[in-house]
C-alpha cells in the first residue's frame, strides 16, 4: 500500500507516494521546481500528480517526479507543465531528470507551451531508459506564436534493453507570421535506440500557419536504431508555410521542413514502423521544402523499411514548393530492403509550382533489395500535379506502379502518351506530366491504376 509523504529532498523509496503538488516559478529570475523527489525514486514509489507553472520572463527548470532517476519498479506521476504566455526559457522533465532503468515506468503527463519562449520539453526522463522501463503516454502542445521548441517524446539520450516508447502526441495550433515556430520533435529518443527496443506510436501535428522557420520530426530516434529495434507506427503533418515577401537576410525566404519516419541512421536488425507523413503547404511568395523519409537517411545491414505513406504538400500561393519524398531512405546498402510504400505528389494551383521527387525505396546499392511501391499523381479541381513530377527508381521487377487520380484526359491505359527522352520515360497524362528518370523500359497497363 502506497504511503503519502511531502516533498523529500532525498530518495522516495518503500511504496512512499508523493503528493499532488502545485509548484510555480518566480517571474524575472532563476526557479528549478521538484513535484517529488530531490534524489531519486525506487522500490515501488510513485509520484504524485503534479502541477508546475514556469516563471513570466524567467527561466524555470522543473522535474515532474524525481530529480535524478527511476528505477527498480518506480513510476511517475501525471504531471501538468505550462509555461507562461510570452518570454522566457523552460525546461520540464515529465518523470526523471536523470535515466529510468529496470521496470521504472513513466507517468502520463501533459506539457503546453508558450510564446516567444525557449522550451525543451522530456515526456519521460532527461537521460537514457533501459531494462524494461517504458514511457508514459505524454501530450505536448506547442506555444503558438514566436517559439522555439524541442520534444523528447520519452528519453533525452539513448533507450536499449528492452526498454518501451510511450504512445505521444504533440500539436500546434497557432498562426505565426512572420517569425514563426521551430519545432523539433523526437518520437521516443533523441538519441539511439538498440537491443529489443519498441518505439511508440507518436503524432506530430501542426495544423496552423507557420512563418518562415523550420518543423523538424523524428517519429522513433534522433540519431542510430540497431541491434533489433522496432519503430513505432508515427505519424507527422508539417504545418503550412506562408513565407515573408521580403525576409531580412538573417531569415531568407527558403523554408525547410523534415520529417523521418523512424531514425537518422538504420542498421543491424533494425526494423521501421509502418509510417504516414504528410508535407506542410505553401500558401505565400517564398519557396518551400518538405523532405520526408519513410525510414531513415540511411539503411543499411540487414535493416527492414516500413510500409509507409508520403504524402507532398500542396501549393495555393505564388512561390515555390518543392517535395522530396523517400518511401525508405535517402540511400540503402549491404542486405536492407524497402517496405511498401505510398508516395502522393503534391499539387498547385495556377500562380504558383510544385515539383515532386519521388524515390520509392531510395539509391540502392551492394544487395539492398526495393519494396513494392506506388506512386499516385491526383488532382483536384485546379489543383493538379502539373509536370515537374519525377520518379528516380521505377522498377517492373519490384511490381512498382503509377496511379491516376481525377486526372483530367487520363482514365484508361489508351489515354496516356508515352516517349522516350535520352535516357528518361516521359507519360504525359492530361495536362500533367511524369518523367522516370533512367528508365527505358516497355510500360504496359500492369504498370498503371486508374481512379
Amino acid at each position: 500500500m502506497f504511503k503519502r509523504v511531502p516533498f523529500t529532498p532525498g530518495d522516495l523509496t518503500d511504496h512512499q507516494r508523493g503528493t499532488d503538488d502545485t509548484l510555480t516559478g518566480q517571474n524575472f529570475t532563476t526557479s528549478v521546481l521538484i513535484g517529488d523527489a530531490g534524489g531519486s525514486m525506487f522500490d515501488f514509489s510513485k509520484g504524485g500528480n503534479d502541477l508546475f507553472s514556469g516563471g513570466f520572463i524567467a527561466t524555470t527548470t522543473a522535474f515532474g517526479d524525481a530529480f535524478d532517476s527511476l528505477f527498480d519498479f518506480a513510476q511517475g506521476g501525471d504531471d501538468t507543465f505550462a509555461a507562461p504566455l510570452f518570454f522566457g526559457r523552460y525546461t520540464f522533465y515529465g518523470d526523471a531528470g536523470g535515466s529510468m532503468s529496470d521496470h521504472s515506468k513513466g507517468g502520463n503527463d501533459s506539457f503546453i507551451g508558450g510564446s516567444n519562449d525557449f522550451s525543451t520539453f522530456y515526456g519521460d526522463a532527461g537521460g537514457n531508459m533501459s531494462g524494461h522501463s517504458e514511457g508514459g503516454n505524454d501530450t505536448f502542445t506547442g506555444g503558438p506564436v514566436g517559439a522555439e521548441t524541442t520534444f523528447y517524446g520519452d528519453a533525452g539520450g539513448d533507450m536499449s534493453d528492452h526498454s518501451k516508447g510511450g504512445n505521444d502526441t504533440f500539436t500546434v495550433a497557432g498562426n505565426a507570421p512572420p517569425g514563426g515556430l521551430i519545432n523539433t520533435f523526437y518520437g521516443d529518443a533523441g538519441g539511439n535506440m538498440s537491443g529489443h527496443v519498441y518505439g511508440g506510436d507518436d503524432s506530430f501535428v501542426a495544423s496552423g500557419t507557420n512563418g518562415s522557420f523550420p518543423s523538424i520530426f523524428f517519429g522513433d530516434a534522433g540519431g542510430d536504431m540497431f541491434g533489433f529495434a522496432h519503430g513505432g507506427d508515427d505519424v507527422a503533418v508539417l504545418p503550412t508555410v506562408n513565407g515573408l515577401p521580403n525576409p531580412p537576410p538573417e531569415i531568407g525566404n527558403q523554408t525547410s521542413n523534415e520529417a523521418t519516419g523512424d531514425a537518422r541512421t538504420m542498421y543491424s536488425h533494425a526494423v521501421g514502423g509502418d509510417d504516414s507523413l504528410s508535407g506542410g503547404n505553401a500558401i505565400g511568395s517564398g519557396e518551400l521544402d518538405n523532405i520526408l523519409r519513410g525510414d531513415a537517411d540511411a539503411m543499411s545491414g540487414v535493416a527492414r523499411g516500413g510500409n509507409d505513406v508520403l504524402a507532398g504538400g500542396n501549393n495555393t500561393g505564388s512561390g515555390l514548393l518543392n517535395n522530396f519524398l523517400y518511401g525508405d531512405a535517402v540511400s540503402l546498402s549491404d542486405f536492407s530492403k524497402g517496405g511498401k510504400d505510398i508516395l502522393y505528389a503534391g499539387t498547385a494551383a495556377a500562380g504558383g509550382t510544385v515539383s515532386n521527387v519521388l524515390w520509392g525505396d531510395g539509391l540502392l546499392s551492394g544487395q539492398a533489395k526495393g519494396g513494392k511501391d506506388q506512386f499516385v499523381f491526383k488532382d483536384d479541381g485546379v489543383m493538379t500535379v502539373g509536370t515537374q513530377n519525377f520518379i528516380e527508381d521505377f522498377s517492373q521487377s519490384q511490381h512498382d506502379q503509377i496511379k491516376f487520380i481525377d486526372v483530367v484526359g487520363a482514365e484508361s491505359f489508351n489515354d496516356l502518351v508515352i516517349t522516350q527522352s535520352g535516357t528518361d520515360t516521359v507519360i504525359t497524362a492530361g495536362a500533367d506530366q511524369v518523367t522516370l528518370h533512367n528508365f527505358l523500359g516497355s510500360l504496359t497497363e500492369k504498370d498503371f491504376l486508374f481512379a
